[in-house]
């Protein structure tokens, strides 16, 4: 008589019952293949435990069983198991596998608890507890999900403490030595300081997140975002929701900063992300002030500096663009200001046209961004009062904020009629800055994003393109 081999397939989630078990479904499997004359081999004995059965392709062992069956010839023309849940909860996955195993491989799958007849019954009885497996799956998950938003809305934690915290008793508490370091993050980053500039300090210090990982520019950035820090907690309530903002409830842990504070520093993200973008070069790490700000006329990638001292399409580099927009950099730059130059003069022709505004609404920012200046000078005060500033520090920084703080208090009370003369009042002080020999290199290109939304610099044309932030129009040249 020919020897017939089995393969054993086990599975088991993290939520079952203890009769479920990988040892007590082998035992089991090899029980029946013992009264049937099945052969069952070591190496086809296949184990998935503490894995979902809702998708095949996150089961490792699963995947294994089936490129082991389409061996030619298979290993084996049996695949057991304890119940046709374990082989799938998901009647496409069941369907399709089953499918495969049968007509390519000759492989067929045996519940050894749900015994079926090989005819018509046996079919739709079969279909009917995959359908009873997958509304199982597809509950429990429903279930489950209800029972952690609702543990969301009462303030429960649910996620692992972010740095900062400790968790005893399920309720965040302090961790005094990582708390500093979060005030210190929020305070340097409201007195002007960059990310990177700061994840750098925290990498000096040996900070390390809690598992193991140092502070960088991408951590220190969600320490910045955190309701947690503020006493909130913050929860994604997972698949299907994932366009929706997490639901933010108050927690019962103690909070590391000002509500004030942390509204302050997601004002300040919001408005660097508008003008720089989310991903702008470190501080520091600019070669030329037009880089970033220079995008090439063929493919719209940016132009990058290039040695000695030339600019030239980044994407051109890495094959992708077919012009290379090669040009001095002295030359695109003395073109650019004195583009710029003519029209805070108004010695060049264009058209202004505002964007629509509200103006009660322009009002009001003006007004929380002169509330934010006046908290960063009482923050900065106090910085010198503790010793964290020197006095010539202390009136450095305070001279510069009480200068802006000076020019939104005239905004303010200036008529509506009489604002359309700051668009050139801007371009004369970015003029200023990059103009000024002693500016750096990140000083100017702040200066010059403020008031430039892009430059287009067409090689073949020879003509670049100014675009403004406030909507002056393009302006070729």
């Amino acid at each position: 008589m020919e020897e017939i081999f089995a393969a054993c397939y086990i599975r088991v989630s993290t939520e079952e019952q203890t009769e479920y078990s990988p040892e007590a479904q082998r035992r089991a499997l090899e029980r029946y293949a013992s009264q049937h004359k099945l052969s069952i081999r070591p190496e086809h004995v296949y184990v998935d435990a503490g894995i979902s059965g809702r998708r095949a392709e996150t089961r490792p062992a699963f995947m294994a069983m089936i490129a082991a069956a389409k061996e030619k010839p298979p290993p084996f023309s049996v695949i057991l198991v304890h119940r046709f849940d374990r082989f799938a909860r998901s009647r496409e996955d069941s369907i399709v596998y089953k499918s495969m195993l049968r007509r390519q491989c000759g492989v067929q799958v045996v519940s050894i608890t749900e015994h079926l007849e090989d005819d018509r019954m046996g079919l739709i009885l079969e279909a009917m507890l995959e359908a009873m497996a997958e509304y199982y799956s597809v509950n429990l998950a429903d279930e489950v999900r209800k029972g952690m938003t609702e543990k969301a809305r009462r303030g429960e934690l649910q996620t692992a403490p972010p740095f900062g915290y400790r968790v005893r008793h399920n309720t965040l508490v302090p961790v005094e030595q990582e708390a500093q370091i979060v005030r210190e993050i929020f305070r340097r980053f409201l007195a002007g300081a960059s990310i990177s500039s700061i994840a750098r300090w925290t990498q000096h210090l040996g900070a390390r997140t809690h598992r193991g990982n140092p502070l960088d520019a991408r951590r220190v950035r969600y320490i910045l975002e955190n309701p947690t820090y503020i006493g909130q907690l913050r929860w994604q309530p997972g698949k299907g929701q994932e366009n929706r903002p997490p639901p933010i409830t108050a927690g019962s842990h103690p909070a590391l900063v000002d509500p004030e504070d942390f509204e302050a520093a997601a004002a300040r993200l919001k408005d660097n992300a508008a003008r720089f973008g989310r991903h702008a070069r470190p501080a520091g790490d600019r070669k030329h002030w037009l880089a970033g700000l220079v995008r090439c006329a063929r493919c719209g990638g940016g132009l990058v500096f290039s040695q000695p001292r030339y600019l030239k399409c980044g994407r051109y580099a890495k094959g992708k663009c077919p012009a290379s927009q090669h040009v001095p950099v002295r030359e695109l730059e003395e073109a650019i200001l004195t583009r710029i130059q003519g029209d805070a003069a108004c010695r060049t022709p264009f058209l202004v046209q505002p964007a629509p505004q509200n103006e009660d609404e322009n009002q009001t920012a003006l007004a929380q961004e002169l509330a934010g200046l006046e908290r960063k000078l009482l923050r900065l005060r106090e910085a010198y009062l503790c010793g964290a500033d020197s006095l010539q520090e202390y009136k450095t920084k305070k001279q510069a904020l009480s200068a802006k703080a000076d020019h939104l208090r005239q905004e303010l009370a200036r008529p509506c009629k009489d604002k359309e003369a700051s668009l050139q009042d801007q371009l004369c002080q970015a003029l200023i800055t990059l103009r000024d020999p002693a500016a750096g290199t990140e000083e100017k290109y702040r200066a010059a994003a403020r008031v430039l939304e892009t430059c287009v610099w067409d090689k073949e044309a020879g003509r670049v393109t100014l675009i403004y932030r406030f909507d002056l129009g393009q302006h070729p040249m």
